[in-house]
């Protein structure tokens, strides 16, 4: 994952634990992850982004021909 990703991770987890502590912080985890993986809408999103971000950030690249200088 990118840094600004984990950053971003962990920038809002620090403000739920701060705001709301840490036993409900992991308990909203905890129900959040339930949720999406119940909810077929949630999944079809999940689904569509990870293709959409393998698709623009890890496609196969052409290979770059190389002039020859002889």
């Amino acid at each position: 994952m990118p840094r600004c990703a984990w950053i971003l991770i962990g920038s809002i987890t620090l403000i739920l634990n701060q705001t709301i502590g840490l036993a409900a912080t992991i308990a909203f985890l905890f129900a959040a992850i339930g949720w999406a993986l119940t909810t077929p809408a949630v999944l079809v999103a999940i689904a569509s982004l990870a293709a959409w971000h393998l698709l623009n950030a890890h496609a196969p690249r052409a290979r770059r021909r190389l002039a020859r200088t002889h």
